[in-house]
């Protein structure tokens, strides 16, 4: 029975002298198998098995591979050079601009990228991009803020805009919970009353993100000078 337990001391083993660690995740599995009487044939099959049920949580590792690969290849550069173009775009319009997109994203059950694969690879650098075409270096302040509002926008949104979906699970809930004290709704009933929350939510969550990197922007670079561009150094 305590055999079992081998392969937990084989992963603490395994990343207290920095091992790879899927292979230390592989080696575990197997002396677990062998220690609590599974054979390999066995354990194979319970690993496809567990892979073809959850085949769909996986898209999100396959994401964050396929992102972290474009992004040691130049994604963060490539977005940041592609927000420089747009003329008249500030950081708070962009933010706003995706909180909009974010929610109705949610209402309408699209599925997209969240934090890790899509804000912080492709949002972020071109948020920063529209501060360093005008000239300034990012405030470290001003940075951190901005991540924070991308980070609660996207809350907003899955908090207001998942119970306009009427199999969502949190409508479900809200349905069953009235009932057991007695009051029969309709799922869409549940929905008309959060139309008008939702979109109330989705207004002041952009305009919030709009105004308050507004004032970070003009408490952080309104006076300072904007650089000259390297075009116009080497004229000089």
């Amino acid at each position: 029975m305590y055999l079992s337990l081998l392969g937990v001391v084989v992963v603490i083993i395994g990343f207290a002298i920095k091992l790879e660690p899927i292979a230390i995740i592989v080696v575990s599995a197997v002396v677990t198998a062998i220690c609590g009487g599974i054979n390999i044939v066995d354990l194979l099959t319970t690993v496809g098995t567990t892979f073809v049920a959850n085949r769909n949580q996986l898209i999100t590792i396959i994401l964050m591979i396929l992102t972290g690969t474009l992004e040691r290849n130049g994604l963060k550069e490539a977005a940041a050079d592609l927000i420089k173009k747009a003329r008249g775009l500030t950081s708070g319009m962009l933010i706003a601009i995706w909180n909009i997109v974010d929610e109705i994203c949610i209402i309408f059950k699209i599925p997209i990228p969240g934090i890790t694969s899509f804000v912080r690879p492709i949002l972020m650098p071109m948020t920063l991009g529209t501060i360093t075409s005008r000239g300034y270096d990012v405030a470290p302040e001003h940075e951190e803020a901005i991540k924070a509002l991308y980070g609660k926008g996207s809350n907003m949104a899955n908090f207001f805009g998942q119970c306009l979906f009427a199999a969502n699970s949190s409508v479900l809930l809200i349905q069953s919970t009235l009932a057991n004290i007695g009051t029969q709704v309709d799922v869409m009933q549940i929905v008309v009353v959060q139309i008008p929350v939702a979109l109330f939510a989705m207004v002041v969550s952009a305009s919030q993100s709009y105004l308050v990197d507004k004032k970070m922007t003009k408490k952080y670079y309104s006076g300072l000078s904007s650089k000259p561009s390297s075009a116009s150094s080497s004229a000089k």
